[in-house]
């Protein structure tokens, strides 16, 4: 044997780092359960989507008279365009019934032509039925042949579809 080198096959005295171990990661944080944190967040997302649809659906259901009444006036308008005295008078019957629709209280339906469209106005912010056009139309049924100027039936058609798409159904709210 060599003298100069110790004994290689001789046991080795223990490393030191033959006895340390890789480091353990402690286990992913999982997803699932949440936090108390986001529970609450979800009830309250959830409670705000119901309330939220709720309301939408309401307000929907509350203004359904009004879709269907611009959508009859409209009907009207192209079906009737060439007896203005039909459509003239189709066109008020649908006020009422609409006026009816919104204030079943106030009982328009059986007021006279000025007077409906004076009420009317008072439910709108912006009067769109004035003073010589209610004359006029009160007028009509005690005329023999009534001629209804074409542009009066204009006026009347873009009064009562604005007037259907801006009445408010509390009067004090104009």
């Amino acid at each position: 044997m060599n003298s100069q080198f110790p004994n290689t096959q001789a046991p080795n005295i223990q490393d030191p780092l033959a006895q340390l171990r890789d480091i353990h990661l402690p286990d992913p944080i999982s997803w699932w359960p949440p936090a108390p944190g986001w529970w609450l967040l979800a009830i309250l997302v959830v409670t705000a989507i119901y309330y939220i649809l709720r309301w939408w659906l309401r307000r929907r259901a509350y203004n359904c008279y009004r879709s269907e009444a611009l959508c009859k006036l409209d009907e009207l308008y192209s079906s009737l365009s060439h007896d203005r005295l039909t459509l003239c008078r189709e066109i008020l019957t649908l006020l009422r019934r609409t006026a009816k629709t919104a204030y079943p209280d106030r009982s328009l339906e059986s007021e006279l032509t000025p007077k409906l469209l004076s009420q009317l106005n008072e439910y709108c912010s912006d009067p769109m039925f004035n003073k010589q056009m209610q004359e006029q139309l009160g007028n009509l049924p005690y005329q023999a042949n009534p001629d209804i100027p074409e542009p009066l039936i204009q006026q009347l058609y873009e009064a009562s579809k604005y007037w259907l798409k801006k009445h408010r159904r509390n009067p004090l709210s104009c």
